[in-house]
């Protein structure tokens, strides 16, 4: 009982204090082991970031390596295997940059020039053909036409495949294709029949139409399938076309291709071409329709 007595004082147990010294070692052995640790990790990622190391380098964005030379011009031309209906004739303007591709109908009774000789488009395509088509629908547009593609009918039906059906409001009566309140999905061969069509009002109207319904068929495609696959239909469309694009121009462009259907939801846009038809009916632009191009095009602002 004695010994029990003299090991409780006031009820409280009797605690050992260590000494300062004993404390303070470990404490200190302690620091010193973590700053080892965390300076060995930190200089580990120093040295990776420091050196030229692809583990840890900054990956470039998609449009890193985007530019303003990616930005294509190019003229459709398609010429219909019957005679009775209307050639086609597009603009594509191809802008990565801001995520538009343009699609603007040309009308065949616009009036152009070619060695001071002033014509239709439709008579400069059927005596010189597309590539000097090209060179006086840029002049008459004032912009600079890169490139051109030439379609008869089965070549137009095997792009636009391509991107499979085009949801359009048809407003004409022609073979295979009435007028609806609401958009019709068209097949590549109903699609040719509309914009070849010859029942329009007059060539603005069917314009306006042809610029709707490629921009329609571009934006409702399956994006993510063709980007998936963008070497396989370039070759189906060389192949069924005659055009001055070359495989080297395709692989300079390929990434700004894939991006804008990778990463650009609806790009397709479309611009009425604006004139009036004068008493022989050549349709002549207004004088303000190629600065409007331009604004459209942002390669002009819109401030006065």
């Amino acid at each position: 009982m004695a010994a029990k007595a003299n090991a409780y004082r006031g009820g409280y147990k009797r605690v050992r204090r260590r000494k300062t010294g004993t404390i303070a070692i470990p404490f200190l052995v302690t620091i010193l082991l973590s700053t080892i640790i965390i300076g060995g990790i930190a200089m580990y990622y120093y040295r990776m970031l420091s050196a030229d190391n692809k583990e840890l380098a900054a990956m470039p964005t998609a449009t890193a390596s985007i530019t303003e030379d990616d930005i294509n011009e190019i003229l459709f031309v398609m010429t219909p295997d019957e005679e009775i209906r209307e050639m086609v004739v597009m603009l594509l303007r191809f802008d990565p940059i801001r995520k538009t591709e343009y699609c603007i109908g040309i009308p065949n009774n616009l009036e152009v020039e070619h060695n001071k000789k002033k014509m239709t488009v439709e008579q400069c395509a059927a005596t010189y053909g597309p590539s000097v088509l090209r060179d006086a629908v840029g002049v008459a547009l004032d912009q600079t036409i890169d490139r051109y593609v030439e379609l008869d009918s089965a070549g137009f039906q095997k792009v636009t495949s391509i991107f499979g059906n085009a949801a359009v409001i048809v407003t004409i009566h022609d073979y295979g294709i009435s007028p609806s309140d609401t958009a019709q999905n068209l097949d590549s061969t109903q699609l040719e029949t509309l914009l070849t069509s010859n029942k329009f009002f007059n060539e603005s109207e069917r314009t306006a139409i042809i610029g709707i319904a490629i921009s329609s068929l571009i934006n409702q495609c399956k994006a993510e399938r063709i980007a998936s696959n963008l070497d396989g239909y370039f070759n189906a469309f060389v192949n069924a076309c005659t055009t001055d694009i070359t495989a080297m121009d395709f692989s300079a462009h390929r990434h700004a291709i894939e991006y804008v259907f990778e990463h650009c939801s609806a790009p397709a846009k479309t611009l009425t071409v604006v004139g009036e038809e004068d008493k022989d009916g050549v349709f002549h632009l207004t004088e303000d329709f190629t600065d409007a191009l331009k604004v459209a095009f942002s390669q002009k602002s819109s401030s006065k």
